[in-house]
């Protein structure tokens, strides 16, 4: 069932990535910057929805080389990197933000002084 779920979530995103594409051209976006924000959404929502785990590396392989057969663009390769950086940016990088302790001055701010519970 879950298998299931999960391939239905990756084609739906695939979905929605072409989707993004042709809105985003339809508003009158660079193609290159069109191709980027898209990419970094499908990178955000696919590292996101599968929690940071290798399994995105594979997704994200397996998606853009079968767009690279299909196309034959190297704009497929630019998505791919683009997608590849926002996994590594939101599993690799951020984890280790959140811990990240600011000193200001003479006063140390961390994540628990910052709360207004």
């Amino acid at each position: 069932m879950f298998i299931a779920k999960n391939i239905f979530v990756f084609l739906l995103s695939m979905l929605a990535l072409c989707l993004v594409i042709i809105f985003f051209n339809y508003l009158g976006f660079n193609e290159t910057v069109n191709l980027i924000l898209s990419s970094s959404l499908f990178g955000m929502f696919i590292t996101w929805y599968f929690k940071g785990t290798e399994l995105c590396l594979a997704l994200f392989s397996f998606f853009y080389c079968a767009m690279l057969i299909i196309s034959q663009s190297m704009e497929v390769i630019l998505m791919f990197g683009t997608s590849i950086s926002v996994y590594l940016f939101m599993s690799k990088l951020l984890p280790k933000l959140k811990n990240l302790n600011f000193k200001l001055g003479s006063k140390q701010l961390d994540n628990d002084s910052l709360r207004t519970d």
